[in-house]
């Protein structure tokens, strides 16, 4: 088959030299043996192909120099090759890479075979690898005085990976640096700042399931520490002055938030790596050493507990704004009854303003109805239903408060007579009002009527006697100290409207003037003057109006 032919092939059938392009073009550099890996196919099998490509002018190779031993080829996409697969030219650096350069894309992919082939035993499974570019991140920082600029993260490879590690089970993402002992600790010291950039601004939000810890692959133990003790200081010279509120969910927040960087020397060994075992250094941490499932876990973990408050936070915003809409609905009762009806106005007086935070939990249909209504009063659309909830919740609890009345009304008692006003006439009783009705009275109302005048009594005896005393003969043929006793009363006396409490009238020059606006035996209801006491209905009145208000009707 000609090139041209099998070119051709290539972009109609695809095939298995063609996975090969789409390799070479996702991780830059590989070896025939990564490839084989990567595909599953025998090593000279792969090699046949590659050479079928490398003849088509599709792909190219070189051996990098070593100190002992023959190296493996190592291939990369050319100009014809990349705009097969992706359909532009190959990125800069990509036709003639250096040997460095080629050592060090092909230390990148074998961490992501590494991830790939070994990481599922650890409770990894390997969901996406970017190598190069598709790993970049691109954020916009703003800084007072400086405007917005546009910042970029140049990591090796992005990975992201389902975890399955102890109780913890979830997505995570890293950021994956690899060196060959080539980055001096200046580069890797700015590399660490780009990094904290990125954290601070929170670019990471919405596109990641955390925030991504930096993994560093190097080559010897004791260089991953001298590059963590320097990460130390830039990661504590960050933090200084960042003071966490909030307590336990403010620490929750600020560690889920803060960049984990781990290091380790097996950049040769990636496979060593990713096992289940502590061969990562973590910066700033009591636990020094840590497997990569566990690094993983413990940032899906520190999400998880971050998000708990912060949804929790989100929640409680969300309920104190229903809330403070619901008070404003309370606070207009007066065009809800004109608007819904009295009923509905009268169910919303009942609540007290303490009680609206209670009744958005546990009434949300209610609240739903009664906030869609008042973003539109004016629509009846959203009037119905809001009337019809408030007006079936009165009726519901008149009828509770009404058989709870009657069960206590052998306890005769001023405040229980305000209540039974209260509900004849159809509106319901106050909390406070409800819970007098559960406890028993301290005297009865014939006790409380006996102790309002007994005062009363002897000084207008005296007032009658010193009356008649100065009345002439001829005057006492017209009146009578009885008739002057009632006289008395009518002047100096007022019944409660509600109670039928007769009580003196306060004097107009005391201090408790203004006290006489109310009755000071059931605190509800309005003096009248006594000679109007038959008007004042009887509590046996008011109960069988309330009788008869709860009888269904027939």
């Amino acid at each position: 088959m000609s090139d041209r032919a099998f070119v051709q092939r290539l972009r109609t059938s695809g095939g298995p030299s063609h996975d090969l392009l789409v390799l070479l073009n996702d991780h830059r550099i590989l070896t025939t043996d990564q490839l084989a890996r990567a595909t599953a196919a025998p090593v000279r099998t792969v090699r046949h192909r590659l050479d079928r490509l490398r003849a088509a002018g599709l792909v190219d190779a070189v051996r990098p120099g070593r100190e002992a031993g023959s190296a493996p080829r190592h291939w990369w996409l050319r100009v014809a090759g990349a705009r097969l697969v992706a359909g532009t030219a190959a990125a800069p650096g990509r036709q003639h890479p250096s040997g460095l350069h080629v050592a060090h894309a092909a230390a990148i992919g074998e961490t992501w075979l590494a991830v790939r082939d070994h990481g599922p035993a650890a409770g990894l499974r390997l969901r996406q690898w970017w190598s190069d570019r598709a790993g970049w991140q691109q954020w916009q920082s703003t800084r007072p005085g400086h405007g917005t600029r546009q910042r970029r993260l140049t990591p090796d490879a992005m990975l992201l990976v389902d975890v399955a590690h102890a109780d913890v089970a979830g997505e995570a993402a890293a950021f994956v640096e690899v060196d060959l002992a080539t980055m001096t600790q200046a580069v890797l010291r700015q590399k660490v700042d780009r990094y904290l950039a990125y954290t601070e601004a929170r670019a990471w939000e919405g596109r990641w399931p955390h925030c991504p810890p930096l993994l560093l692959l190097t080559t010897t133990q004791a260089r991953a520490a001298t590059f963590l003790a320097a990460a130390d200081k830039q990661l504590a010279a960050a933090s200084r002055g960042n003071l966490v509120h909030g307590g336990q969910a403010g620490r929750d927040i600020a560690d889920a938030r803060t960049l984990v960087i781990a290091a380790c020397g097996l950049v040769r060994d990636p496979a060593a790596a990713v096992v289940d075992q502590p061969v990562w250094q973590l910066s700033g941490a009591t636990v020094t050493h840590v497997s990569l499932p566990r690094l993983l876990a413990g940032r899906i973990a520190a999400q998880a507990r971050a998000q708990h408050h912060l949804d929790q936070a989100d929640d409680d915003t969300a309920r104190h704004d229903r809330v403070e809409r619901l008070r404003e609905v309370h606070d207009a009762v007066e065009q809800v009854a004109r608007l819904l009806g009295a009923a509905a106005g009268d169910m919303l007086t009942h609540w007290y303003p303490a009680d609206l935070p209670a009744l958005a939990d546990d009434d949300p249909q209610l609240v739903d109805a009664l906030l869609h209504w008042w973003a539109d009063p004016d629509d009846p659309d959203r009037a119905g239903p809001a009337r019809q909830m408030l007006t079936d919740r009165h009726t519901t609890t008149w009828h509770r408060q009404a058989e709870q009345l009657l069960a206590a009304a052998h306890h005769d008692h001023p405040r229980l007579r305000a209540a039974a006003a209260t509900l004849a006439t159809g509106r319901l009783l106050r909390g406070y009002d409800v819970d007098q009705l559960h406890q028993p009275p301290q005297a009865t109302w014939t006790q409380i009527q006996q102790t309002a005048l007994e005062d009363y009594r002897a000084h207008r005896d005296d007032q009658v006697a010193a009356v008649w005393a100065r009345t002439s003969w001829r005057a006492r043929r017209h009146t009578s100290p009885t008739q002057l006793g009632d006289d008395h009363d009518r002047e100096h006396l007022l019944v409660c409207d509600t109670c039928a409490i007769t009580y003196p009238r306060p004097d107009p020059t005391g201090p408790d003037w203004h006290a006489g606006e109310h009755c000071p035996h059931c605190h509800t209801g309005t003096p009248l003057p006594y000679r109007q006491r038959d008007q004042v209905p009887t509590l046996t009145e008011r109960l069988a109006t309330i009788r008869t208000r709860l009888a269904p009707p027939h």
